[in-house]
């Protein structure tokens, strides 16, 4: 026993850290924290990507729809994935677009639950149907579960806050970026926000990010 009572003693002051010292910087823990990707579901990519991409979209624009479809994928691929840029998306529902807000309701619903990407996708894949039915819960319906679905219609229905999102958004356009079209990208880096038109040919807008990354 009297073995046991110095042995307990000295194992405890070899555990402890001695005064005055730091534990050791995990630097790769850090580095990790911080490559996170973004949580809010418009976001993607790094947080500390030096370099976000913002397009401003409306559901019911043809243009938007050519943008998320024919664009969209490279620059995900090219940039987002390598961690090179933060992409944000942004709504803009123009007021001459009877079905906009209500796709966009949708959109932001589904998103509560982990569920956005699937649903902008369909979106503007079947733009051409529901634009014009303005059927956009049976379009919805189509890539939801019925339990998934349940859950979005309640919100659609229900949920005051669904739109606060939508109206920063409209208040950044209108009062900082001054948006006349949709879609419009907005580059930000080093503090500076371009503003640029989405129409652009993907090749164009590669090159010009690569530019701005190398600044």
């Amino acid at each position: 026993m009297r073995y046991l009572l110095l042995f307990v003693p000295a194992l405890l002051l070899t555990a402890q850290t001695p005064a005055g010292s730091k534990k050791p910087v995990d630097h790769k823990a850090l580095a990790t924290a911080a490559a996170l990707p973004a949580k809010n579901f418009k976001e993607s990519g790094s947080l500390t990507a030096p370099v976000t991409v913002e397009i401003y979209t409306d559901y019911e624009c043809p243009a938007c729809r050519e943008l998320y479809l024919n664009t969209l994928p490279s620059l995900n691929n090219d940039f987002v994935a390598t961690g090179k840029i933060h992409l944000v998306h942004r709504d803009y529902p123009l007021p001459q677009h009877q079905f906009s807000k209500l796709a966009t309701r949708y959109a932001n619903a589904a998103g509560t639950i982990g569920k956005y990407e699937v649903v902008a996708q369909q979106l503007f894949v079947t733009q051409p149907e529901w634009s014009q039915n303005g059927n956009v819960d049976a379009t919805v319906a189509k890539v939801l579960s019925p339990a998934d679905m349940t859950k979005v219609r309640e919100m659609v229905k229900s949920d005051t806050h669904l739109d606060d999102s939508v109206a920063k958004d409209v208040a950044l356009a209108n009062n900082t970026d001054h948006l006349n079209q949709t879609p419009t990208i907005v580059i930000v880096a080093k503090g500076k926000r371009d503003v640029i038109g989405g129409g652009m040919p993907y090749t164009i807008l590669k090159q010009y990010l690569s530019q701005k990354l190398a600044q």
